[in-house]
């Protein structure tokens, strides 16, 4: 009998020791993808719009001209707007500099009209080059190993047969939901930084038409003023998110996340696999909220 027990318990020893590295596998794959990802992010966040050369030149050829004629008549619209305003006020004298200020705003307007694409062009190359100096992809060390500790911890407790096999059942099922929310936090990132790509090209059609509301002056010129907050809140998002992921690989390498604790019951198993997937999951937190961070540290609305 107690030969058979010993087989049995070396048999479910083993069993769980099964569990335990395809649970480990399911973790170093989620991260594989996860580097994978992250990769993409980065070419995509060192990239202008002008680099896209279909998509640019789909918002930069007839229906950007279409928003220039538009532009044109808002002008004209929004400077008699402004002028049939502060004339007729009965509580203000319309003198002559009132008359200069209206035409110097009007060559103002005019001329960020006809050089948008210059202003565009220079906010998104200061973004790039800033985002380009963060050194900003780097590999990690290997990640092999995740449960050895934990492996380790059951042979000087000696536990049998079951304790291995329960604790492997947790590794397993632990490490495939690990995995893939690893996998859905890097398809986030990639998704973040196209739409963030996305929405920039989106605006530049609407650049001319909201600059001309400057011609209008006050609370007409808020139109423009949303348009610049808006295109810049979109151009310094790629820094946060280069440093979001930077600081995640950070995390990753210094906060011992991956040291198993000494327990070897299913908690702390959980707990080490959360740890695993913390700073990926914090990390696409912060890359949804990059355009957030940037409007509120900036004070762009």
């Amino acid at each position: 009998m107690g030969l058979l027990s010993s087989a049995i318990n070396s048999a479910l020893e083993g069993m769980g020791r099964g569990l335990m590295n395809s649970g480990a596998w399911m973790l170093e794959g989620g991260y594989r993808m996860w580097q994978k990802c992250c990769g993409v992010t980065f070419d995509y966040v060192t990239i202008s719009p002008m680099s896209q050369t279909n998509a640019w030149s789909i918002v930069t050829g007839s229906v950007y001209s279409i928003s220039l004629a538009a532009a044109a008549s808002l002008t004209v619209l929004f400077f008699v707007i402004g002028w049939l305003r502060e004339s007729i006020d009965i509580r203000n004298n319309f003198q002559l500099e009132n008359m200069f200020r209206f035409f110097i705003r009007y060559a103002i307007t005019v001329g960020l009209i006809v050089n948008s694409l210059s202003l565009i062009t220079g906010i998104v190359e200061c973004a790039t080059a800033v985002v380009s100096t963060l050194n900003v992809y780097q590999d990690t060390d290997s990640v092999d190993g995740i449960f050895d500790d934990l492996k380790n911890n059951l042979e000087e407790e000696d536990a049998d047969g079951m304790t291995w096999i329960g604790v492997g059942c947790v590794a397993l099922i632990g490490g495939l939901i690990g995995g893939l929310t690893i996998i859905v936090c890097g398809i986030s990132l990639v998704l973040s930084v196209l739409s963030r790509l996305f929405k920039m090209l989106l605006c530049i059609p609407l650049c001319a038409p909201a600059f001309s509301s400057f011609a209008g002056g006050r609370e007409l010129s808020q139109t423009g003023i949303s348009w610049l907050k808006t295109f810049i809140g979109y151009a310094l998002e790629a820094i946060v998110i280069a440093l979001a992921i930077l600081i995640s690989f950070g995390l990753f390498k210094d906060a011992n996340i991956l040291t198993s604790t000494h327990g070897t019951d299913a908690v702390a198993v959980i707990l080490q696999i959360c740890g695993y997937c913390m700073p990926m999951i914090t990390a696409c937190a912060c890359v949804k909220g990059a355009e957030m961070t940037v409007r509120r540290c900036l004070g762009l609305g």
